[in-house]
Parts: C-alpha cells; sequence; structure tokens
C-alpha cells in the first residue's frame, strides 16, 4: 500500500495510532501518535484507518444553519494546533460560514502538484486534513488551496478561491486563540480575505508622479 505524509495509521502489532510524518527510507516511516514522538516502523506493519481525519472519539454533529438564520458568507481559515514542545502540529481547514465547501490541496514542488488532500466540509464544521513536525517546520508543504462554495438556498455567485500558502516560524509568533468551531486554540489564516486588486495603471502613475526630478 502506497502511503502518504499526514495520513492517519494504525500498527498492526500494537494499539498504536499516529500519523505519517516522515518518510526515513523506501521501507521505514516515521508516524507520530498524540504524545509527539515520531516512531520509525517498517511500512508493512502499518496500515491505513480510512475516515475524515477527525478525532474517534469526536461524536458531534456538524451545526447546520437554521433556516431564518442570517446566512454567514466570510469566515474560512487555515488552523494549526498543536503544542510546539510537545512536536505535532495538526492542520484544518475551519468553515464559519453558511455555505459548504468543496476543498482540494495540493503540495506546490516548482511547477507540478501532489494531492494532500479532497474533501467536503458542511457549513459551520471543520476537518483535518494534515500532519507534520513542529521540528520539520522549515519543510511543510508549500500549499496550493482551492475552495468551491455552495449553497441550497439562492445566494450571490461566488468566485473560486484559489490561494498559495506556506506556513513559516514567523506566522507562529502570535498567540493562539480559541476557535469556536473547532474548540481549540490555534493559529488562523484567513482564507476568503479580499484579494488585493492593484490598478496597473494607477501604480504607473503613482511611480511616474513620484520619479525624482532631474537637475
Amino acid at each position: 500500500m502506497k502511503f502518504k505524509i499526514g495520513d492517519l495509521v494504525r500498527f498492526v502489532d500494537e494499539p498504536i495510532e499516529g500519523h505519517i510524518t516522515s518518510f526515513q527510507t523506501d521501507e521505514i516511516v516515521g508516524v507520530t501518535d498524540d504524545s509527539g514522538f515520531e516512531i520509525p516502523v517498517p511500512a508493512t506493519k502499518i496500515t491505513l484507518v480510512h475516515g475524515n481525519m477527525r478525532h474517534i472519539d469526536d461524536q458531534d454533529q456538524p451545526v447546520r444553519p437554521k433556516d431564518n438564520a442570517p446566512f454567514t458568507t466570510k469566515g474560512i481559515y487555515l488552523a494549526v494546533a498543536g503544542d510546539q514542545k510537545e512536536g505535532l502540529a495538526k492542520f484544518f481547514i475551519v468553515n464559519h460560514t453558511s455555505y459548504d465547501l468543496l476543498i482540494a490541496i495540493s503540495e506546490i514542488n516548482g511547477q507540478k502538484r501532489t494531492a494532500l488532500f479532497g474533501e467536503h466540509v458542511l457549513a459551520k464544521d471543520f476537518i483535518q486534513f494534515h500532519t507534520a513536525n513542529f521540528s520539520n517546520i522549515g519543510k511543510w508543504p508549500n500549499m496550493d488551496i482551492q475552495i468551491l462554495r455552495y449553497s441550497q438556498s439562492v445566494q450571490h455567485v461566488t468566485q473560486p478561491i484559489a490561494i498559495e500558502m506556506r506556513i513559516k516560524p514567523m506566522n507562529l509568533l502570535e498567540q493562539k486563540e480559541v476557535d469556536e468551531i473547532i474548540d481549540l486554540k490555534v493559529w488562523s489564516f484567513e482564507l476568503d480575505a479580499p484579494q488585493e486588486n492593484i490598478n496597473v495603471d494607477k501604480l504607473k502613475d503613482h511611480f511616474i508622479s513620484h520619479r525624482p526630478n532631474k537637475r
């Protein structure tokens, strides 16, 4: 079986579960459990745990917006949870909007893309899509994130979200804050913020008007 970084796996011979966080050789993978320790294990001694990467004891049902509730159009975040001392970082897409989302996330390698994750996220819900070690933050993926928003109610047309993002150490200098949807302290990065539209003509006029006078 072919595994990839972020897969949730279970040990065949021991009651241990964790996420794949490295490939040490062609036959040995690194699996990090909830304690934050990475365990080297032969790829033949683990099996994939299927599902949407929610915690196994998470029994909460997603909260669907009521018919008479205001329709929330903004609030899609990439969130990173975890304690840097414990080592394991968990990546989430958190949807505070009333839209349902279709998510596709790929790792950027030059001109190529490698699929990391694809899933449907309900309104007012979240999903975990990746794990990594804080000690390897310099090797965290450069992500190509694409999102489609849709609703069964009549709403204004929305454009697809397409954004490239790489989380760097300086992005984690701020204090974490509790996200009410995921109920964890996280670093949050807004994905549906308006993109700045640079008017080329205005930019040209600005530089011409501020050009030093020749003497």
